[in-house]
This record gives C-alpha cells, sequence and structure tokens, in this order.
C-alpha cells in the first residue's frame, strides 16, 4: 500500500505543512515545578521533530495567573508573561531546529477536572458550576483495567474484574463506590480527589471576561515568540468544554442554559483572539466529538458549537472525545475510533479536520485518501514511536514501535509519577541523548562544527 497521501504539504492558515502527521498534544508533566521548560521537555519534542513529524500542537500551556486554575496538580506549561514567553520561545526554536512546525495549545484553566493548588489549598478550582467531577468505573475499559490489576491485583480479583463491575447497576454499584472510597483512604487518599473530584467553585463574570481577554493577549504573544499557530485547548472536560456541556454548566446568566450562551466563552475567546492576530494567523480549536455522558454534550451539538466556531475566525478543527468522567472514551483501546466525528465536522465547519488515536499507517492513509480527514494524530503512538512519519517514509514500518495501549502513561499521571511508557524505555529520559541537544540540531551542526574548529588550540583563560 503507497502511503504517499501521508506525506502531501497542507496549508493551514498562513503555515504550510510538510506532511500530513501531527503530534497531538499531551501534558507529560515533565514541565519544572513553576511551569518553565525543563531539558527533559526540549529534548522531548526534539525526538518527535527529528522524528518526522510536520505539526507539533504542545501541550496545554495555561494562561491563567491565579492558583485556581486547578491545572498545578499535573505541573503544566505556564504563560502568563514575558518570564514564560522566553522559554517558551526557546521552545519553539528547537522544534523548528529539528525540521517540524508547532502550534502552541492554550488553556485558561482545568475547572472542575482541576484541584486546587498546593500554594492555595483553601482556594478549590473554579467551574461554570459547583459541580464536581465522579468518574465512573463502568466507564474504564481493556487499558485502564490493566492499570488497575497492576496497582490493586488482589483487589480487582476479589471483584471479577471491570465486566462484573460494568454490569452492576446504580445501587450495587453505590455499595461498591463507598467500599473503594474506604480502601483509597487507607491505600493512597490522594487518589480519591482524581476519582471523586473537589466542588469546584463557580467563576464569576469578570473573571470569565478576564480569561477571554488574557487568551488573546497571550495568543498574540505566541506569535510574536516565534510559534506557527494557536490551537484552543476546549476538549474532554476542562473549563471550556464544561462552559459547552449542560452537564457541567447550571448557570443562569448570559453564560448558560441555551446552547449559544453556554459557547459564549469560547465564542468571545475566538473573536478576541481573530482581533489580535488578524485574519490570516493559524487559530484552531480542539473539540470533544461527543461527550459521551448522560446529560452531557452531544455530537449533534458539537456540530453546531463547531459552526459557530468556524464563522467566528478558526483555521481548522482538531477531534477528541469524552471526558474524565469517561476515561474509556477519552483514551480508547483501538485506533481510529474518534474518526467517526470527522466527516460531520467537516461539513460543519468548511475547515480542515485532524483527527487522532492512530497506530498503523494503513489506517492513517486510509483516512486521508477517502476524504474521512485532513490530517491524523497521534499521542500515545507518538510516544511509544518518536520516529513513526520517518520510519513509515523510509519503508520500514514494520520496524515501528506499537502502542501497547496498556495506559501506563496516563496511570503515571494519577499516581504522581514520571511520566514512563512501557514499550519506549527512552521516554522521559531523552534529556540524556546528545543528538537531541539543540546544539546538535540539523540547522546547528555545521555551524557549530565549523565555529568549534577555528577555536581549537586557543588557550583557556
Amino acid at each position: 500500500m503507497s502511503y504517499d497521501v501521508l506525506f502531501e504539504p497542507i496549508v493551514i492558515g498562513n503555515v504550510e505543512i510538510k506532511n500530513r502527521l501531527v503530534m497531538a498534544p499531551m501534558n507529560m508533566v515533565y514541565c519544572d515545578a513553576d511551569g518553565y521548560n525543563s531539558e527533559q521537555w526540549l529534548a522531548w519534542y526534539a525526538a518527535r521533530a527529528k522524528g518526522g513529524f510536520g505539526l507539533i500542537v504542545t501541550d496545554a500551556t495555561v494562561v491563567n495567573p491565579h492558583t485556581w486554575r486547578g491545572s498545578d496538580h499535573l505541573n503544566p506549561h505556564l504563560f502568563t508573561d514575558e518570564r514564560y514567553g522566553r522559554r517558551l520561545g526557546e521552545l519553539a526554536d528547537q522544534i523548528h531546529a529539528f525540521g517540524a512546525k508547532v502550534f502552541i495549545q492554550l488553556s485558561p484553566g482545568f475547572g472542575r477536572q482541576g484541584h486546587a493548588s498546593s500554594a492555595t489549598p483553601h482556594i478549590p478550582p473554579a467551574a461554570p458550576s459547583a459541580i464536581p467531577i465522579r468518574i465512573d468505573l463502568r466507564n474504564l475499559n481493556k487499558g485502564w483495567e490493566r492499570q488497575l490489576k497492576r496497582l490493586a491485583p488482589k483487589l480487582v480479583e476479589n471483584l471479577g474484574g471491570l465486566d462484573t463491575i460494568r454490569a452492576m447497576d446504580d445501587q450495587r454499584y453505590a455499595e461498591l463506590e463507598k467500599f473503594l472510597e474506604q480502601v483509597l483512604i487507607n491505600e493512597d487518599p490522594s487518589l480519591i480527589k482524581v476519582w471523586k473530584g473537589e466542588v469546584p467553585r463557580e467563576i464569576t463574570i469578570d473573571e470569565i471576561v478576564f480569561l477571554e481577554e488574557k487568551m488573546a493577549e497571550m495568543s498574540a504573544e505566541a506569535l510574536r515568540y516565534g510559534f506557527d499557530g494557536v490551537e484552543i485547548h476546549s476538549p474532554h472536560g476542562y473549563l471550556i468544554h464544561e462552559f459547552l456541556s449542560p452537564r457541567s454548566n447550571k448557570r443562569a446568566d448570559q453564560y448558560g442554559g441555551s446552547l449559544e450562551n453556554r459557547a459564549r466563552f469560547l465564542l468571545n475567546i475566538i473573536r478576541k483572539i481573530r482581533s489580535r492576530i488578524g485574519p490570516d494567523a493559524a487559530l484552531g480549536a480542539r473539540f470533544s466529538g461527543d461527550e459521551l455522558m448522560p446529560e452531557g454534550v452531544t455530537h449533534e451539538e458539537m456540530k453546531e458549537i463547531v459552526s459557530m466556531a468556524a464563522q467566528e475566525g478558526l483555521s481548522y478543527i482538531s477531534i477528541s472525545q469524552g471526558c474524565y468522567e469517561n476515561p474509556g472514551a477519552f483514551a480508547p483501546d483501538g485506533e481510529g475510533e474518534m474518526l467517526k466525528y470527522a466527516p460531520g465536522f467537516k461539513e460543519a465547519s468548511g475547515l480542515p479536520v485532524i483527527t487522532p488515536n492512530f497506530l498503523t499507517p494503513q489506517a492513517a492513509a486510509a483516512a486521508i485518501s477517502e476524504g474521512h480527514t485532513d490530517l491524523v494524530a497521534m499521542g500515545r503512538q507518538a510516544i511509544a514511536d518518536p520516529f513513526w512519519p520517518a520510519k513509515v517514509k523510509s519503508g520500514r514500518e514494520k520496524d515501528i514501535v506499537k502502542c501497547a495501549r496498556c495506559n501506563t502513561c496516563y496511570m503515571n499521571l494519577f499516581e504522581h509519577k514520571w511520566l514512563r511508557c512501557s514499550v519506549n524505555p527512552t521516554a522521559g529520559f531523552e534529556r540524556y541523548l546528545p543528538e537531541l541537544w539543540r546544539i546538535n540540531a540539523p540547522s546547528l551542526e555545521g555551524k557549530v562544527k565549523k565555529f568549534m574548529e577555528k577555536a581549537a588550540g586557543l588557550p583557556l583563560i
């Protein structure tokens, strides 16, 4: 099978991307504790750029300077002022030096999927409404089951496995929740707030408007610091998505109620960003195709939202699905599951669409050649094998290290561990590989060598 379609260039906004292969945005918690770049972050992105991805979308980079942003438990990138901007500009330069374009994904915060900051533990995260998340274990898939068996093999065995849990009615499941909560209190109380989130406080209108303006300000700053485009972080249960969903948005003001009101925060952000960056700069947004939860935002509603968002000036649409309350949908076992949303989003928006969750070049090439999507993205697969694009292009697809869909990477986040991969021993340790250091980037290699040759033999001072 020919994979040439994967390596055709495409233009998004005013940016030409060399191929149709995108590294999806993922928070690998590799920032330092204050939200700045680390050497590990620079090397991690360099590996995926060197590996041939045409476009890299960064992790969700939070523009909210207040601790009620709810994101500090994952120590994500922060971008609140020029201190962070200078370091992020270094990241953009690093990715460019290794051959890829880069869009920064900007977020106003995590909302009810976040936690109180350790700096202000008395201040809960702010969300549209005071409704906590509650993960239903009946929504876990095989990948998550593997992690539960790793962490608590006897417990899972005694419960009869996830198949038994999935078959429980609400009454039996409520009894199980009480039992599991007591187990966690004794074994790992920090996991309780992941499973049953703390009650957020309702965000004020003044704070909403502040975040709209801050998203616009930092979008313009990101382009000045060298990023090729901006992606709005609005999928799978985070703050913007929480406004979109009737499940998490019970407001009675202009930001709640009707679909148009629930979309107001998003649409204001897009409108204000576009007014700051001009008509041509690349600006996208990521959306869940369906929340896949009772009373959640549906695919039909999401198509209407995508249509309204496109009219406000987006350049492309990126797809996700689910939310933390449905982690099986958020991190599916298979491949190409989210492709079902792409045709509806393409029709609703008239824009290029990025669809994630691919493992094999066969499925990725078919998705594009059959017109279902314009670009394909890889998240966990890009962790497992940074050189997937280069291997496919050189005819070495048999050498691809395939993602095991074990969700070790996800579970490490909730375990508060350094994020690892079960099939890629270099994941998390790229900073130790000299070929990923900036000084060895292709664009600098010759210059550095020439400089060092001239410097050879000079006395030390």
